[in-house]
């Protein structure tokens, strides 16, 4: 297909004649022709529905809302103000810089008490371990069978990479078993990252061992035996790890985010393609290695030299791209139980990566792209209303190229009229799985109900009021995305008309409970047809930002996408672009969003 136009400067996309009236209420979720029809569900009631009270009609619900926030006080959020780009020259919560990396996350020099960072395990106690100076270096002395535990993960945060880091001086006499660790607190997946594990008199891998072990029982994981690479143990010696961790929903026997990367005073000596994907605690532990006659008391009773540590450390070292390009689908009904999906190669809206047919019955689906369990792959979300106010969830598997189901959920969220939610998906709290926002107004103000991916559904994370009134759906679109790097998805709220011919976009920031704007910005496009024109978001270009796709659903006789660059506050086009999809302006058509 031809390049509708290269980057910058100014759209001739979306002007003039596409500016709109706000008057109708059709349901958010839909963005073709359909949308100006009369709402067929105007009767419908609160869910889920009291068989011992009365049906309350609409009308008289929205009437009582408005009504409380005069008679219930402080408790009711006052309604926002409308939303509005500040003028030119305001600072208005500007786009959040990309992190710079490294960054200090944790550090102990052991000139402080002990228990501010750590906690004994086992048979460990304040009896095992003393502070002293040795070698001009404050240090952490751990006597036979001291075992020290953090107090706090390292962050976790599904891309994130870190580098641990310990210097230690390790004692060589036979018997000893000392070691610097990671494991997360789950014993059914413990993730344990062995930085440096030792054992005087070389008894083993003579005598260093590196390891990650992703199931104890039966021990399964990767070792490598290092000991005639390694200089001494019993001199002072960094030895660290770098790795990232990955979504919840992956196994790390199988999958990994990055490599894992092993040093010693900075040399990388072995790599491991795993990652953890629970978050992990440092350990310092020194172990006797007791022959069997002895054992179990002889770790009690026994003395022997200690395991020094000078300094534990880590550090943010980088991200992989928590985010990815927009994969573009489109879903045609053709018949009452079937319809047609087309979805276009993320990193080429020109090829088509997958077309079938799917059993699909005559609900009025919405469909959004993102990644349910974890793999990085972003899966096909189809939410339809169910019975009684619930709300049912599909989601297609985007490794298997939509063909392959991986839930099938049906969701009851007391206290909400799922008649009037909009659904998107995003991920809301960094574990890499994409949980379902039901968007909603209440008294004025525009709520969120989170629902948690990885509890199927069935469990709300949160539900913040956030700082934007409530919208009119007609006149805005609603989307996800990651916009300031930080692996939380942002909700965007994108004004199809500002009232001076223009499309804005405000941006609510994830990290603060949407309590907060990341961006608001009047975009170089011109005001927008809804029934023209969809959103969505993706990483066009790689740089760890959602970008803002402005899809026009006929550019002569294709769907175009029109990419508004995240970096440049949304005020700048990447890339404007025809796709493989024809146009998708008939009913019969859904594009997938958000």
């Amino acid at each position: 297909m031809p390049m509708v136009r290269a980057t910058g400067g100014e759209s001739t996309a979306g002007a003039g004649d596409r500016r709109i009236a706000r008057r109708r209420f059709g349901p958010p979720w839909t963005a073709d022709v359909e949308s100006r029809a009369p709402r067929p569900d105007r009767g419908a009631q609160p869910w889920p529905p009291d068989p011992e009270r009365p049906m309350t009609p609409d009308w008289l619900r929205e009437l009582l809302a408005a009504l409380s926030l005069a008679t219930l006080g402080p408790g009711v959020p006052a309604p926002a103000p409308d939303l509005v780009v500040p003028p030119a020259g305001t600072v208005a919560a500007p786009a959040a810089a990309a992190p710079t990396y490294p960054r200090e996350v944790f550090a102990d020099e052991f000139d402080g008490p002990v228990e501010t960072h750590w906690r004994h395990v086992s048979t460990s106690s304040p009896e095992r371990l003393r502070q002293d100076t040795v070698d001009g270096r404050s240090v952490l002395a751990l006597g036979p069978e001291s075992h020290l535990v953090a107090n706090d993960a390292v962050p976790y945060q599904v891309g994130a990479t870190y580098r641990v880091s310990a210097v230690l001086k390790m004692p060589s006499k036979t018997g000893t078993h000392p070691a610097f660790w990671l494991r997360s607190h789950d014993f059914e997946r413990p993730d344990e990252i062995d930085v440096v594990e030792t054992w005087g008199g070389k008894q083993r891998c003579e005598r260093v061992q590196l390891a990650f072990y992703w199931r104890y029982l039966p021990p399964v994981g990767s070792q490598k035996c290092v000991g005639g690479r390694y200089p001494d143990p019993a001199e002072w010696h960094e030895y660290s790890v770098e790795f990232t961790y990955m979504g919840g929903g992956r196994d790390p026997q199988f999958d990994h985010a990055a490599p894992m990367r092993f040093f010693v005073d900075g040399q990388e000596t072995w790599s491991a393609r795993h990652s953890p994907s629970l978050p992990s605690f440092l350990h310092l532990q020194h172990k006797r290695n007791c022959p069997e006659d002895e054992q179990p008391t002889c770790g009690e009773t026994a003395s022997g030299p200690e395991m020094l540590v000078d300094r534990v450390e880590v550090e943010a070292v980088g991200r992989q791209p928590s985010t990815s390009p927009a994969t573009l689908v489109g879903v045609r009904r053709t018949g009452p139980t079937t319809v047609d999906l087309m979805a276009l190669d993320p990193a080429d809206h020109n090829a088509v990566a997958a077309q079938l047919t799917l059993p699909m019955d005559e609900s009025d689906w919405h469909y959004a792209t993102g990644d349910y369990d974890g793999d990085t792959v972003d899966d096909l979300y189809a939410v339809a209303r169910g019975p009684r106010g619930s709300i049912r969830v599909d989601v297609l598997d985007g490794l298997k190229q939509f063909s392959v189901p991986l839930t099938r959920a049906s969701v009851v969220a007391p206290g909400r009229r799922s008649a009037d939610a909009q659904h998107l998906v995003g991920d809301y709290n960094g574990d890499g799985r994409d949980d379902l926002y039901l968007v909603d107004a209440v008294a004025g103000r525009t709520v969120v109900r989170v629902l948690d991916a990885s509890a199927g559904f069935q469990t709300a994370l949160a539900e913040p009021v956030t700082a934007a009134p409530a919208l009119e759906p007609e006149g805005w679109r609603l989307a996800t995305g990651d916009i300031n790097a930080d692996g939380l998805d942002d909700l965007l709220m994108v004004d199809l008309d500002d009232g001076a011919g223009r499309a804005a976009v405000h941006v609510l920031d994830a990290a603060t409970g949407f309590s907060s704007f990341v961006i608001q910005a009047t975009t170089p496009s011109g005001a927008l047809d809804p029934a023209a024109w969809s959103v969505t978001t993706g990483d066009a270009n790689a740089d760890g930002r959602d970008d803002l796709y402005l899809l026009a659903r006929d550019s002569g006789g294709v769907t175009a996408a029109h990419v508004l660059d995240a970096a440049s506050g949304f005020t700048a086009y990447h890339l404007e672009a025809a796709t493989a999809l024809p146009a998708t302006t008939d009913p019969s058509w859904r594009l997938a969003e958000g």
